[in-house]
């Protein structure tokens, strides 16, 4: 039996075979005297380290054993090289060595992470050009697309910023551009690496912009200061918002269910699961772009990506929360029906059309009158989308009205359900027509597009005096012309008076006259009224007399 002995590769431990470890000690030592020539070689060796470590992990996971054995050992120098492969090749800089990046079953491949080395704000765009293969500045380019078309860019952008982990060591940016972690590519990453400095380093001394820079440096931090007090003010009013709307769901303050409100159009027992909904939606992606302004002025760590994988699904949920609210609410409009009722009016010479403010209680008899709803919000079931028609009849039939009470709904017998629980009265006293100022649904009815629509038929030459209280309410009527022809001594003016004519509804009073006492028709010619004739041609004269009419020309 082989003894065991316990080594520590980059802080962890492992159990090793004896000859294994004899194998891997000559290995490690080869490749300190290679790399330990140079004191900036230093990070090329914890590199190797590291890559070494993660291998030896991959084969204990792979096998479910303890203990490493001469052939794991075998397998990761397979996989590395040794220096003599490739110091024979240092003169040929490094064209002929490669290996199989999927030998002995590690796991060698294209990684999706952001790349330090080639970034504008935090390298996403490179990242995703190293995977999909090609170059950064298309990516970009893309995404500049989605800003300006739909606004939808810089949205994917953070999401990705915050998901996709940092190329930090050099074994994450080789596995991200798809090179196999072996020493060769090690050794060639490093030196490209310290041959890419000094070149930065000589071309830094000659310039003299230094100042220049560290000015525009100071002004990107000022403008990202600004930015993370906007981004904080938006979250400490999301965080308002979300606080205001809780405490009206449990009627501490004004209701949100009502007309007013976003959520009236919801069931209640929803309305909490969608403002949480809604409030994570907008918070999460607002919180990361927060921290993200944080980590890039401030240098902070990043965020632990068990918790932004965590926030990410929440923010998934969210959205499909708000869609499938969304889409149930929208079902509920799909149908429409309506429900037609007529009813005799008393025939009278003149109406008076008036408005009862419902939410007004009456004594009657020393009873109170209520609606005899028990919910403390009235608004809630009381809705005002009520037309009034006036259409004219023979003045020999008798008058009626009609009532049309529409709802929609998921389909047309709830849609007709619904429409059949509206509740309104229009009640006739003497010569006054009452018209409710709302219409009742029943407690817990939801609104769905209720509508009542009141046509009055009346018999030609019945006179109208409506009340400017209705005047929202009617529709094919000019009140407000008609209002306009009364005198202005009157002051405001509340009742005005129509006519049921043979062309529809017409205002009682004639319009104003002009104060011109001289027109001009549509030709041209001069129109002139007074006491006895009007001119209507200029070579045309009609005189209107007691005993006649006379028509005078220049012939005759």
């Amino acid at each position: 039996m082989n003894k065991t002995i316990i080594i520590n590769i980059n802080s962890i431990v492992f159990h090793i075979e004896e000859d294994a470890y004899e194998v891997l000690r000559s290995y490690m030592i080869d490749i300190k005297k290679h790399f330990g020539q140079s004191e900036d070689s230093r990070e090329i060796l914890e590199d190797i380290e590291n890559r070494i470590s993660e291998m030896f992990t991959e084969k204990i996971q792979a096998g479910s054993k303890e203990v490493l054995n001469m052939d794991d050992v075998n397998a990761v120098i397979e996989q590395m090289g040794s220096v003599s492969d490739f110091e024979s090749e240092d003169q040929d800089g490094y064209a002929s060595f490669q290996r199989q990046p999927n030998a002995d079953g590690f796991k060698v491949g294209k990684k999706l992470m952001r790349d330090p080395d080639d970034k504008v704000f935090s390298g996403v765009c490179s990242g995703l050009g190293h995977f999909f293969g090609i170059e950064a500045k298309w990516v970009r380019l893309l995404f500049a697309l989605f800003v300006v078309i739909g606004g939808s860019g810089v949205l994917v952008y953070v999401i990705l910023w915050i998901v996709m982990p940092l190329a930090v060591t050099r074994a994450d940016k080789m596995e991200m551009r798809g090179e196999a972690p072996n020493i060769q590519n090690f050794k060639r990453s490093f030196d490209e690496e310290m041959s890419g400095v000094k070149d930065s380093f000589s071309r830094g001394m000659d310039r003299t912009g230094d100042s220049v820079a560290k000015l525009l440096q100071v002004f990107v931090k000022v403008i990202g200061v600004f930015f993370v007090i906007i981004v904080g003010l938006t979250l400490i009013g999301l965080i308002i918002g979300l606080i205001f709307f809780a405490l009206a769901i449990v009627n501490v303050i004004p209701d949100v269910m009502d007309d007013s409100g976003p959520f009236y159009l919801m069931n209640p027992s929803d309305v909490p699961f969608a403002l949480i909904a809604g409030f994570l939606a907008i918070f999460i992606p607002f919180a990361g772009l927060f921290y993200l302004l944080l980590r890039v002025l401030f240098e902070k760590k990043p965020m632990n990506n068990y918790l932004t994988t965590t926030l990410f699904l929440v923010w998934l949920a969210s959205i499909g929360a708000i869609i499938y609210y969304a889409t149930s609410v929208a079902k509920e409009f799909k149908e429409s029906s309506t429900i037609v009722e007529e009813k005799p009016l008393q025939k009278q010479a003149a109406y008076y059309l008036n408005e009862n403010d419902i939410r007004v209680i009456r004594l009657k008899n020393g009873v109170k009158s209520g609606l005899g709803i028990k919910n403390e919000n009235l608004s809630t079931y009381l809705r005002r989308n009520i037309r009034i028609r006036v259409e004219r009849i023979d003045s020999l039939q008798e008058p009626y009205v009609r009532y049309e009470y529409s709802a929609k709904g998921n389909s047309y017998k709830v849609a007709t359900d619904r429409a059949g629980k509206i509740n309104y009265a229009l009640r006739q006293d003497s010569t006054s027509l009452t018209f409710d100022n709302a219409f009742q649904l029943n407690e817990g009815e939801l609104y769905r597009d209720q509508e009542v629509n009141i046509t009055l038929f009346l018999p030609v030459g019945t006179k109208l005096i409506i009340n400017d209280n209705l005047k929202d309410k009617l529709r094919d009527i000019s009140f407000y012309e008609c209002r306009d022809r009364y005198r202005e001594d009157l002051g405001d003016v509340k009742d005005v008076e129509f006519v049921v004519t043979s062309l529809g509804l017409k205002c009682a009073l004639p319009p104003k006259k002009s104060d011109d006492s001289d027109e001009t028709d549509a030709e041209g010619n001069e129109v002139i009224a007074n006491d006895t004739s009007v001119v209507i041609r200029r070579d045309t004269i009609i005189n209107v007399k007691k005993d006649g009419v006379t028509i005078e020309t220049k012939k005759k």
